[in-house]
């Protein structure tokens, strides 16, 4: 199975990414990491931070690029029943690539006016993926939620984003949403998934998103 983290406006995709390998690898799922972002790699250098921890499983990373990518995202997948990949924040050719050959794609998606005013051209960027991939499913997450439910800024961006997918199939949007928590600006130097860390708030609702997701 493929899962590409894809957006074209940069938000917590490496942060979900990462996680959801790392939650993977912690039910003994064999995966790998596909980094598509070459420019950047911080998805790279995060999991190299995991690698100097004994006691954390290792998540093997590759670094892909170029007009290659879909091929060789097919070829991890023959040894690997999940590849995880995760693009850039903008619309280049690695992370259209990734999704004619993805399974699913997860959208992260920030409940802030600029955020929403770009979500269209990153599920136009889908759609066309599906014309030459119709098993994509998509499936979009709020992400940096205000923990403060009475802020209406979610509910908006919900609504919003629903009326968007209304009539495009295999496009979902998560019951859940990822609130936003210092923890997840502590887990990079440490190497950590979402789901080892110690807040116990932030693993319950990255689990309940990962079975939505799986």
């Amino acid at each position: 199975m493929i899962v590409t983290l894809y957006s074209t406006k940069s938000s917590t995709k490496t942060s979900i990414a990462v996680s959801t390998a790392i939650y993977l690898a912690n039910r003994n799922e064999k995966i790998v990491f596909a980094d598509l972002d070459t420019t950047q790699g911080s998805a790279s250098q995060w999991l190299d931070c995991r690698d100097d921890n004994e006691r954390l499983i290792r998540i093997p990373c590759i670094q892909k690029s170029g007009k290659y990518v879909a091929k060789e995202l097919l070829e991890l997948e023959t040894n690997y029943p999940y590849v995880i990949a995760d693009c850039a924040g903008h619309a280049d050719i690695n992370g259209r690539s990734a999704l004619t050959v993805s399974d699913l794609a997860i959208v992260p998606v920030l409940p802030s006016s600029l955020s929403l005013f770009t979500i269209e051209t990153t599920l136009n960027s889908c759609i066309d993926a599906q014309a030459l991939n119709p098993k994509l499913q998509v499936i979009i997450v709020l992400t940096n939620c205000h923990s403060n439910r009475l802020v209406k800024d979610s509910q908006e961006a919900r609504d919003t984003i629903l009326e968007s997918i209304e009539d495009v199939p295999n496009f979902k949007l998560a019951k859940t949403q990822i609130t936003s928590r210092k923890v997840w600006i502590d887990i990079v130097a440490e190497g950590k998934g979402i789901t080892e860390s110690n807040n116990s708030q932030a693993i319950s609702e990255f689990n309940m998103f990962m079975n939505e997701v799986f």
